[in-house]
């Protein structure tokens, strides 16, 4: 054999598996292209998932069970085999019927398909504390706290039952760490306010101040300025509320749509939902501040900004008036006679529907 042949035959079987080298790379490239692909795909809905159900349970956390229906509701929507968002949807739902005949069925029903979830739990405390057994609502609260130690409702709703014992100390730590796990307006204004009852003045309105953009929270340190017989801040912490009231954009968001409650008397509590209501109660407020500073004509001009509610709602709001001047006067007896003053002229005169 000639050595060209060779030379040849070499140059041969090089180019085919230089060829074969080639195709084989292809093939890989490919085909690993396509794995690649197929697992970026199969990975990319996992993570929205996860995402809309932390997003779900982060507004169960705090109470929000409106926005957590929506979020679980839409991820189920989306994806009907999404066992957590069907069961969030089922949770939110439950729990804005606390005040329905049906309520405790309901949640029955839930404990019995999964008695180791931490809502669930949750949710058997606040039935047993709406009827007044507390020894039960404690031992759920406590069940909900360890299975969900970041549950933050939990705590805070167990800090109004420590509250309603007269223990002020588990009081005060649990309300500090719903904070430490979700630093949100309503949890900071209930620590200012405990603070206040306790008349620690200057930290309840530090802890007032945290919340800068929370009409509640300044509608309540203008009540300690009251009771320091400082007017002029009070009025400015009134104005300032006010101000965030009729802010259309601000009193959308979620923490500003949750109702206001004022508990007036063992076991009577006043509860203010709707904006109209709590602006009313800010006018009222800044009302007072002016006759207290003998300023009748503006008292006159604030009442009559008063925008309109039906007669329970006007009831209900001359009933919380009149305790907050109540407390005023255990507090400062020197505003005696003009708070009996305003309230002949305002909250005991008939209301225009009575007219």
């Amino acid at each position: 054999m000639s050595f060209l042949s060779k030379t040849g035959r070499w140059f041969a079987k090089e180019n085919s598996r230089r060829i074969s080298f080639i195709v084989v790379f292809i093939i890989v490239a490919v085909v690993g292209g396509r794995i690649t692909h197929l697992y970026d795909v199969s990975k990319k809905p996992k993570v929205v998932v996860e995402q809309s159900i932390v997003e779900g349970d982060n507004a169960l956390n705090i109470g929000r069970y409106a926005e957590a229906e929506r979020i679980f509701a839409a991820e189920f929507k989306g994806n009907s085999k999404n066992n957590a968002a069907e069961w969030g949807v089922k949770i939110a739902k439950v729990r804005q019927a606390l005040l329905m005949p049906t309520f405790k069925a309901d949640l029955d029903v839930l404990y019995q398909e999964d008695p180791d979830d931490s809502y669930v739990n949750f949710f058997m405390g606040e039935y047993y504390v709406a009827n007044q057994q507390f020894d039960k609502a404690m031992l759920y609260y406590d069940r909900a706290i360890a299975l969900n130690s970041r549950l933050a409702e939990a705590h805070f709703k167990l800090a109004e039952l420590y509250e309603q014992q007269g223990l002020s100390e588990a009081t005060t730590v649990e309300l500090l760490k719903a904070i430490d796990i979700a630093p949100i307006n309503k949890y900071r204004n209930k620590l200012g306010t405990l603070y206040f009852k306790q008349k620690r003045y200057e930290t309840a309105i530090k802890e007032f101040g945290k919340n800068q953009a929370y009409p509640l929270s300044a509608l309540e340190s203008a009540m300690i300025y009251w009771q320091l017989q400082y007017l002029s801040q009070a009025l400015s912490y009134q104005k300032q509320a006010l101000d965030l009231l009729e802010n259309e954009e601000l009193m959308t968001k979620p923490e500003n749509q949750e109702p206001w409650y004022f508990e007036i008397a063992p076991k009577k509590v006043i509860r203010l939902s709707e904006l109209n209501q709590k602006i009313a109660y800010a006018y009222y407020g800044l009302s007072v501040s002016f006759y207290l500073q003998s300023d009748a004509v503006r008292a006159e001009n604030a009442v009559q900004k008063l925008p309109e509610l039906s007669p329970v709602q006007q009831r209900d709001l001359k009933l919380l008036v009149a305790a907050d001047l109540e407390s005023l006067v255990k507090a400062n007896g020197g505003f005696l006679d003009q708070v009996e003053a305003y309230k002949l002229r305002y909250l005991e005169a008939p209301s225009k529907e009575q007219k």
